[in-house]
């Protein structure tokens, strides 16, 4: 996560750097310069490698072959989850094995027509089909993460508790349940005014 937010980061630095230029110039004057700073995130993306015709097909065909496993395991926890009379997990689970197998049916047209642009040596429609799988296969991650948080509610249950108390020595002695009187304010004396006759 921290790995896509550095360029982002960079690009904030350099706007608030040249914001800062901005004010500094237009307190100096009309006649003042701005100089604007370019500031280049430290681990910048290098440009994406362009695969090759069989590398794409064996790409693409590991994101079919993951997706499949991905709604494998979601239709083996929703089983387990109508068999335990869960009806919150048993929802949940369904609705994402539902929106698993749309995207598995769609992965695999995607995976047939990358297959045909190949073998008509296509390049656009090759690339852009395989663009889809990429986005498709971020999908399938989305989709697994959410049916995790629908199986993982049981996680979050700790069990027994104990209760362990442990008391400050430098705790005050006093007892809390003696409410101690507050003081009556003093009243304050205001002196009467200066009259302007003698």
């Amino acid at each position: 996560m921290f790995t896509r937010m550095r360029p982002l980061v960079g690009v904030c630095l350099g706007l608030l750097l040249a914001g800062s230029g901005l004010d500094y110039g237009m307190a100096q004057g009309r006649d003042a310069t701005v100089e604007v700073l370019k500031v280049e995130s430290v681990n910048a993306r290098a440009e994406p490698t362009i695969l090759s015709p069989k590398q794409q097909a064996q790409a693409a065909d590991a994101a079919v072959t993951e997706a499949t496993s991905t709604c494998a395991a979601q239709a083996q926890a929703l089983q387990s989850a109508k068999s335990e009379k869960d009806i919150i997990r048993a929802t949940c689970l369904d609705d994402k094995l539902a929106q698993c197998n749309a995207n598995l049916q769609n992965l695999k047209r995607r995976q047939a027509a990358l297959n045909e642009s190949i073998q008509a040596n296509d390049a656009g429609s090759r690339n852009h089909e395989f663009a889809v799988i990429g986005v498709l296969s971020q999908k399938f991650k989305m989709l697994q993460q959410a049916a995790n948080q629908c199986i993982g509610q049981d996680l979050f249950d700790t069990g027994d508790t104990k209760v362990r108390q442990e008391v400050d020595l430098f705790a005050p002695d006093a007892d809390p349940a003696v409410v101690t009187g507050v003081p009556e304010p003093p009243i304050p004396y205001i002196p009467p005014p200066v009259s302007g006759v003698s």
